[in-house]
């Protein structure tokens, strides 16, 4: 009895490898049969992402700088926030909310002014400027403006500066703006006492906003390089086996892997969630050019 078992037992698993074996030939060859043809083609452009807009409107000075502000007094920058929406609901723009991050960012720009003397936009060591604080400080903009003013003596007359001046005026007052941040510092600036005010007003943005893609992208992105890599395999084949036009297929793999260097930059920026800033918008326009300079068959 026991011998019997024994041989049905070898005989049921003889059966099923052999069932195994002959279904993973057939899943093999099917495979082979039917698996797609690999051609030359040209894939869509890639969709370029919209860059966040900084505008920056020349810096405002209340009065001519020969003297200090006399009798200037501590300015509550959140007076200052007061009087904005002030003028904002004036003209039935939405009133803007105060952010942290934004105060922290007016904190750091009136903090550069007076350390390195310069009243402008612009930080002589390029790393405080509006453009790269926000996002050193990891906030997500669409759109970001600055107003910048020195020698007023309390939050009222700040605003009212703002407001006598077109560009500053229409930036303060512009209705897309949804939160400000304000720093107001009383300092030295080239021999003189004076206030310093910045004022930062920002649309905020989604987090696929400001990365300039999204989780669908990344999956797009991956196929992309796939296919590119399938048609470079094709050229190398057709080129080591000298089949067909070889300066066509030369061609082709030139560009292709050119293609493929480029989609493997920014798939990989993707996949550490960094954001396409302006050096990757440039790979992504010379990638769409790309394919108008491969060969005609």
């Amino acid at each position: 009895m026991k011998f019997m078992r024994r041989k049905k037992q070898q005989f049921f698993l003889r059966y099923i490898l052999a069932a195994l074996g002959m279904f993973t030939v057939f899943f093999l060859g099917m495979h082979i049969l039917f698996a797609p043809r690999v051609s030359l083609h040209v894939l869509r452009p890639l969709t370029i992402p919209t860059q966040p807009v900084v505008y920056l409107p020349e810096p405002y000075i209340a009065r001519v700088l020969t003297t200090s502000v006399l009798g200037a007094q501590t300015i509550n920058p959140e007076d200052v926030i007061i009087y904005i929406n002030d003028e904002r609901m004036k003209r039935s723009a939405p009133p803007l909310r105060e952010n942290a991050t934004l105060d922290k960012a007016a904190a750091m720009r009136t903090a550069v002014i007076f350390k390195y003397q310069n009243f402008s936009h612009q930080d002589p060591n390029s790393h405080i400027q509006l453009d790269t604080v926000l996002p050193m400080l990891g906030y997500p903009f669409t759109y970001a403006s600055e107003n910048i003013g020195m020698g007023n003596s309390s939050a009222e007359e700040i605003v009212g500066g703002f407001m006598s001046s077109t560009s500053h005026r229409i930036n303060l007052l512009n209705p897309a703006l949804r939160e400000t941040g304000v720093s107001v510092v009383y300092g030295e600036y080239q021999g003189y006492w004076v206030n310093v005010t910045v004022e930062l007003f920002a649309i905020p943005a989604t987090r696929d906003q400001y990365l300039g893609y999204g989780q669908e992208d990344v999956t797009n992105y991956k196929n992309f390089l796939t296919d590119v890599q399938s048609q470079i395999a094709l050229t190398k084949d057709k080129l080591t086996n000298h089949v067909g036009d070889q300066e066509y297929y030369a061609g082709w793999q030139k560009i292709l892997i050119r293609q493929e260097e480029i989609l493997t930059t920014l798939y990989n920026t993707m996949l550490s969630q960094q954001p396409l800033v302006n050096n990757l918008i440039t790979l992504m326009t010379e990638y769409n050019n790309n394919w108008n300079l491969v060969p005609k068959s």
